[in-house]
């Protein structure tokens, strides 16, 4: 039987996100709500899904509401549909922001329906949970927790059961502080009218860390960010200390006190060394710094070579020879007439596998027959095996036949092995490298 999910909001971001993971992962009838109606009906296309423009029609029914909409609101939708849902069944909401929401739901909520609170800590430009972390708060929950914990952990979720207070406390500064120290400095980097490319000319390891990190909180999605600073009651105690901070650091300064700057760094190390493994923190700051210069190196030892690279930013696949790579930017070969541009940062390089796989399906699939003569207990299966993994990863073989007859010596039989590759690949180079590893077998070609 399956399970009737609804999704509060299903038409936003992190909404689209969860239809899409879903879809594969179990026998789920996902009906969305959400006022955009035009999105609503595309979804409703892509996904073969149900909408529902009015938020309490789209719970009655459910087995599991899900509340996906800005935090701002999430307060007043679970009150909205709270009261309308069936016995038994499970509320859950995605804020960033947690006391809000959980007050909201033991106040609105029936005393037969669940309560859990989860908070993915990542966006929506994340395609798979395995690895990421999720907060779990089972709020009032009997039947529903272990279910949600153990399908999270089975998808390799790291999960953290906390509690509301804790999560917001925690959360202040994980995102409150990171937050608006990246605001403080975008701001000024602004005012003081700063040319980023210019400055990325002189830039320093933690610089070229440090900017995307500011540039991802100021224009990926500052609502969003704004939301977060205003809504957690922890937030402001955070500001306050940041802003003290600062003020004694600047007034050190002016005074050219170099020992006391050094002093307050020391005893700050000194709390980091003591709450967290400095070899842990280092290994992360170093691997921060190393990772850009690492995948440059590789995309220059593959220049002149095809590859197949992922636009992180668009999600478009670009399949080429790799021309040239630069401190910022790849020129990649897609055709004789067209060269493209792209951005270092912007792109991944597939592995091998991948890339095969998606040049045989954005170009179709081409195949050779060989026809080897081998001795007559030589395992045929053992043949194809032994050219697939001497071909390029992902290219495939399979056994057509296997002969004897009059035209084939004593002892001795025919095996045909076809072999199937991308149709942009070179059919000669496939054909030559074939030939050889059936000849290094002691084979003879027929």
């Amino acid at each position: 039987m399956s399970v009737r999910i609804s999704i509060i909001g299903g038409c936003g971001a992190m909404g689209k996100w969860i239809i899409n993971y879903l879809k594969d992962k179990g026998d789920f009838d996902i009906t969305i709500a959400d006022p955009d109606e035009i999105e609503g009906a595309r979804l409703v296309k892509m996904f073969r899904i149900k909408y529902e423009s009015d938020n309490r029609r789209a719970v009655e029914d459910a087995d599991i509401v899900i509340v996906s909409v800005p935090v701002e609101i999430t307060s007043d939708v679970i009150a909205e549909v709270a009261p309308c849902m069936k016995e038994g069944s499970l509320l859950i909401d995605i804020a960033s922001i947690k006391t809000e929401a959980v007050l909201s739901m033991l106040k609105h909520a029936p005393p037969n329906i669940e309560l859990i609170s989860i908070h993915p800590m990542f966006g929506p430009r994340i395609k798979d949970i395995k690895g990421q972390v999720i907060t779990v708060i089972p709020v009032r929950s009997e039947k529903w927790f272990e279910k949600i914990k153990s399908f999270l952990e089975k998808e390799g979720a790291e999960v953290v059961v906390t509690t509301h207070e804790e999560h917001d406390r925690i959360m202040s500064v994980v995102q409150g502080l990171t937050h608006f120290t990246s605001m403080v400095f975008a701001n000024v980097i602004r005012e003081l009218n700063v040319d980023l490319k210019q400055s990325r000319k002189f830039s320093t390891p933690i610089y070229n860390a440090f900017l995307p990190i500011v540039y991802r909180v100021v224009c990926q999605n500052p609502e969003l960010y704004a939301q977060l600073q205003v809504h957690n009651p922890h937030v402001l105690k955070v500001q306050e200390e940041f802003i003290s901070q600062a003020v004694k650091l600047n007034e050190e300064t002016k005074k050219k006190n170099v020992k006391e700057i050094v002093k307050q760094i020391a005893e700050s190390c000194k709390h980091f060394m003591t709450t967290e493994s400095s070899t842990v923190l280092l290994s992360i700051s170093d691997r921060m710094v190393s990772t850009l210069q690492r995948e440059k190196n590789v995309l220059e030892r593959l220049i002149g070579k095809k590859i197949c690279l992922e636009n992180v930013q668009t999600g478009k696949i670009h399949i080429g020879v790799l021309k040239s790579v630069s401190a910022n930017a790849i020129e990649i070969e897609e055709s004789k007439k067209k060269v493209v541009t792209l951005s270092l940062f912007n792109v991944t390089l597939l592995d091998e596998k991948a890339t095969m796989e998606v040049r045989r399906s954005v170009f179709g699939e081409s195949s050779l027959d060989f026809s080897v003569i081998l001795p007559l207990d030589f395992d045929p299966e053992l043949c194809k095996e032994i050219v697939e993994k001497l071909l390029p990863e992902a290219f495939k073989a399979e056994v057509l036949e296997t002969y004897v007859g009059e035209q084939i010596p004593a002892g001795f039989k025919s095996i045909t092995i076809r072999v199937y590759f991308p149709k942009d690949e070179d059919s000669k180079s496939i054909y030559v490298k074939a030939e050889s590893i059936l000849k290094r077998m002691g084979g003879k070609l027929r």
